[in-house]
C-alpha cells in the first residue's frame, strides 16, 4: 500500500464512522421520542379506564416517564 491509498483509507474510514454514529444517535432519539409519546397515550387511556389510584394524569405521566429516562440512560 502506498502512503496515500493508506491516507485515503484510513480518512474513509473516519467518514463512515461518523456517519454511523450520526445515524444511531438519532435513532435512539426518535425511539426516545416515541416512547415519550407512548407513555402519553397509555397515561390517557389509564385515566380513562379508572386505573389511576387518586394520581392525576401529570404524576403518571412523570413516574412513566423517570422510569424511561433512567432505562435510557442506562444503556446509551
Amino acid at each position: 500500500m502506498t502512503t496515500l491509498t493508506a491516507t485515503v483509507s484510513t480518512v474513509t474510514c473516519r467518514v463512515c464512522a461518523n456517519v454511523a454514529a450520526w445515524f444511531k444517535l438519532n435513532l435512539q432519539r426518535i425511539q426516545f421520542a416515541r416512547q415519550m409519546a407512548a407513555n402519553r397515550r397509555v397515561a390517557q387511556d389509564l385515566i380513562g379506564l379508572g386505573f389511576h389510584h387518586q394520581k392525576e394524569h401529570d404524576q403518571i405521566l412523570q413516574r412513566m416517564n423517570d422510569r424511561t429516562i433512567n432505562e435510557y440512560h442506562g444503556k446509551y
